[in-house]
């Protein structure tokens, strides 16, 4: 690790072995712990009230197209910002949806209640009220009844047969988009968010405590060199040091990360930069894997960037 990346740390780590037996500091909630609920399922809850999915469609473009001529009227859709052929040459795609604000929605609006790909599953709806979409969506709609507790809210895009969503409420679906994309480019998959998002409540967790053994453990991790897709072990050894085979990289990282976990059992993670590898085209779908075998499991973590977090493209903002 260079000794920039370690002194970006060290202030955390001081802090929490300094203040043995108190408080330590607050440590930021990723997500809030509960979801607003009310004993009248019509009664709209204002102050979370957000949108609610209509409709969507997969647009394609080629090669000599302008990126701007796969946009659809702005006025009606909304554009995921991830090229689902993750930006290769040869052909472009962007999933659109169409949104309502929950507080104007009327009985006569029609609502996302469900997403499959492939097709419905066998008896789903007798009355043919799945409807296709491009790249082999199928879509059920239902007019607004008073209730989003059961519709799509939120719709997203993560690449890989290893992808993961650690999100709450968010449910990734297992069957591919249907793009007929070049072997080499990881497959698309929808991630769907149904009912209303949890409300921002305090994003304080509970203060970080020493254990009743006087102890308080740090694990520090670092350089996992995640990629879009399972990626390629090279350089991969066995115990005796005789070399390994090419193999997936991700998954063996992710597998080696759990087991750290679940023998060390920290009190807190930090991730100590280089989470990511380098020019990657969707760093969203990468990062996830890093930190979900830590949201998974309640462990407290914080983050630095190294620098190929920051290098490529499409990389993380440093904002």
């Amino acid at each position: 690790m260079s000794a920039l990346r370690f002194l970006a740390v060290l202030p955390i780590i001081l802090c929490t072995l300094e203040l043995l037996g108190v408080p330590l500091f607050k440590f930021p909630r990723l997500f809030p712990s509960k979801m607003a609920t009310s004993s009248d399922p019509s009664t709209i809850d204002l102050e979370n009230a957000g949108t609610v999915i209509t409709d969507l469609t997969v647009c394609f473009c080629s090669p000599t197209e302008t990126p701007s001529s796969c946009a659809l009227d702005s006025r009606i859709w909304h554009r995921i910002e991830k090229d689902l052929y993750l930006y290769t040459p040869r052909q472009s795609a962007w999933l659109h949806i169409a949104r309502a604000k929950e507080t104007e929605l009327t009985p006569n609006d029609l609502l996302v209640m469900d997403i499959r790909v492939g097709q419905p599953h066998p008896g789903a709806d007798s009355d043919n009220s799945w409807e296709s979409r491009p790249s082999g969506i199928w879509v059920l709609r239902r007019s607004y009844s008073g209730d989003i507790r059961q519709a799509v809210t939120e719709l997203d895009v993560l690449f890989g047969i290893d992808a993961v969503d650690p999100r709450p409420q968010w449910a990734l679906m297992q069957r591919p988009l249907q793009l007929n994309a070049q072997l080499e480019v990881p497959v698309a998959r929808l991630s769907v968010l149904y009912g209303r998002a949890k409300p921002k409540q305090s994003r304080l967790r509970t203060a970080l405590r020493v254990r009743e053994d006087g102890k308080f453990k740090v694990l520090q991790i670092s350089d996992t060199h995640m990629v879009t897709g399972v990626g390629v072990c090279k350089d991969a050894i066995d115990s005796r040091g005789r070399a390994l085979p090419e193999s997936a990289a991700d998954p063996l990282t992710v597998d080696f990360l759990k087991k750290t976990l679940d023998i060390e059992k920290p009190d807190l993670v930090i991730l100590a930069g280089d989470q990511l590898h380098h020019d990657i085209p969707d760093s969203q779908s990468a990062l996830f894997k890093v930190v979900a075998p830590l949201i998974n499991r309640s462990i407290p973590w914080a983050a630095v960037f190294g620098n190929h977090d920051s290098e490529g493209t499409y990389a993380l903002s440093r904002k």
